[in-house]
């Protein structure tokens, strides 16, 4: 099918707006062509990647060569957690090779335009599109809390196409960019009573594991949730399988505005119980945890608010000797959290901030083997990234495993 384009785009692609231009533009294009795509539609918005842990030397490359040919961000862009603190890379044992390929990756992107945000949890910092609006985004918890959340349209966007996007402002018409496509299939029935914050993680991997692409209608989830709530069921959801958008009763957006059926039946319906959430939290635990060395919390980022609960559970505690707790969040919620005292909380007590970047594409110094997190997505991906024992709890229960009363320090 040859995609229709407009006279703009034309001009992209004859080389009008430069060889950059014209080399994002031919390759979406492509991807259209290949996609059967009609037309192309407008994005207001990018959220790419630039992390060295996930493009290695090739997306390195890749933006060299946009820059060398004067690439230039035509929509607001951000991009993913880097692959190591900015500021504690060192001791963090990253080794200096791998730490000059990532400064390198980030002199490039804020090179082409992009501003530096380095979050998983763009929306939070700026870069939060409004119902209907369409966006190309990468990482699956943001492309899920688009989609979902906020009702903005994206597919979950590869890294070198999102770049591309952030070029030419367009993307294929295809997926969940179009209406027809956004209508959930599987009706699933909430019946587990009060839910947890770790319960909406381990929610999101049931449904996950269950779905795997499909498109979801969630009965059952109270209309009091939380923003920080739904960001983990979404960034669990998409990481135990590829779930993009799913739709929940009387909350989110396009459910609150019409049937999300689409006037048709589900064609499938499964219940959720308290059993089935308990079942999951003990297949996530590894076969043979030893004792918990390390705490790793805040994937997605950690919100101020989850900062906020955090610093309350650590104070008058301590994280043991030979033990850690690193909390990942963005460079926003760290100025915040600042700002509130909450870092001078988590420093006394030893914990560990780890601003705009993400345990899973870090390098893991080799000391540590057993890790606790209350995050799904942590949970589902950490493991097999670096070899380690996992052990998957609530946050009181984290802060347990490494942190103890002061002496003569109430809690």
């Amino acid at each position: 099918m040859t995609t229709r384009l407009t006279e703009d785009e034309k001009a992209m692609l004859r080389g009008d707006r430069g060889e950059a231009v014209q080399f994002a533009m031919e390759t979406v294009v492509r991807v259209a062509r290949g996609f059967d795509a009609e037309e192309l539609v407008e994005v207001v918005s990018v959220h790419a990647m630039a992390m060295y842990g996930d493009l290695h030397d090739a997306g390195l490359d890749l933006l060299e060569r946009l820059h060398r040919l004067g690439g230039r961000c035509c929509v607001p862009t951000t991009q993913d957690p880097a692959s190591m603190s900015f500021t504690h890379w060192q001791r963090m044992g990253v080794p200096a090779a791998y730490a000059d390929k990532q400064f390198r990756l980030a002199r490039l992107a804020e090179a082409l335009g992009e501003h530096p945000l380095w979050s998983c949890t763009p929306y939070d910092a700026g870069n939060a599109p409004a119902y209907g609006q369409n966006v190309a985004w990468a990482e699956s918890s943001a492309v899920s809390f688009a989609n979902s959340v906020l009702g903005a349209r994206t597919n979950r966007t590869p890294a070198g196409l999102a770049i591309c996007a952030a070029l030419t402002g367009r993307m294929p018409k295809v997926g969940l960019y179009r209406p027809e496509h956004r209508v959930a299939r599987v009706k699933v029935v909430v019946d587990a009573g009060e839910l947890t914050a770790l319960d909406y993680h381990t929610l999101g991997i049931l449904i996950g594991r269950r779905l795997g692409t499909e498109i979801p209608a969630l009965v059952g989830i109270p209309t009091n949730v939380t923003r920080d709530d739904l960001k983990s069921l979404g960034a669990a959801a998409a990481a135990s399988g590829a779930v993009a958008l799913y739709h929940v009763i009387g909350v989110t957006p396009e459910a609150c505005r019409a049937d999300p059926f689409g006037g048709q039946p589900p064609r499938e319906e499964f219940q959720v119980t308290r059993g089935d959430l308990e079942t999951t939290v003990r297949e996530l635990q590894t076969a043979h945890p030893g004792p918990v060395d390390l705490v790793v919390v805040g994937c997605p980022h950690y919100s101020l608010g989850e900062v906020r609960r955090l610093a309350g559970l650590l104070r008058g505690r301590r994280v043991a000797p030979g033990k850690a707790l690193w909390v990942y969040t963005s460079g926003e919620v760290e100025r915040q959290a600042a700002a509130e005292g909450l870092l001078a909380t988590l420093d006394a007590a030893g914990a560990e901030v780890l601003a705009q970047t993400c345990a899973v594409m870090s390098p893991l110094p080799k000391r540590f083997r057993t890790l606790m997190t209350d995050s799904g997505k942590y949970a589902s991906y950490l493991p097999s990234e670096h070899g380690v024992e996992l052990v998957y709890g609530g946050i009181d229960a984290c802060v347990q495993a490494v942190a103890a009363l002061q002496e003569g320090i109430g809690a």
